[in-house]
């Protein structure tokens, strides 16, 4: 089974998996792409600082958003032809979310 780390891993595989222009579709961004150079910097910033010897054994990564208790700070943001990937694409991830 592959171990993905971070995103380069799964673009990494896509190259093995996907069509040229699937690929080409997912890596790109709108026009001139300002945007989408200026989302990988920022993120290319954020480090895990790791905290050694710390207790685990009771570990709550829930978090209040608006108002309601939410299990763990993870969302799915609108996307799409993501049947370029997948035949059951958006429809998956529906359900995916909804579990």
């Amino acid at each position: 089974m592959d171990s993905f780390i971070n995103l380069a891993d799964f673009e990494t595989k896509a190259k093995d998996v996907l069509p040229q222009n699937a690929r080409g579709y997912y890596n790109s961004g709108a026009n001139d792409e300002i945007s989408l150079r200026d989302a990988r910097r920022a993120f290319a910033r954020f480090q895990l600082l790791p905290n050694c010897l710390v207790d685990v054994s009771k570990v709550d990564t829930s978090i209040e958003l608006f108002g309601e208790r939410v299990s763990m700070p993870i969302c799915v943001a609108p996307a799409a032809m993501q049947c370029m990937a997948h035949p059951e694409g958006e429809a998956a991830t529906a359900r995916a979310c909804a579990a």
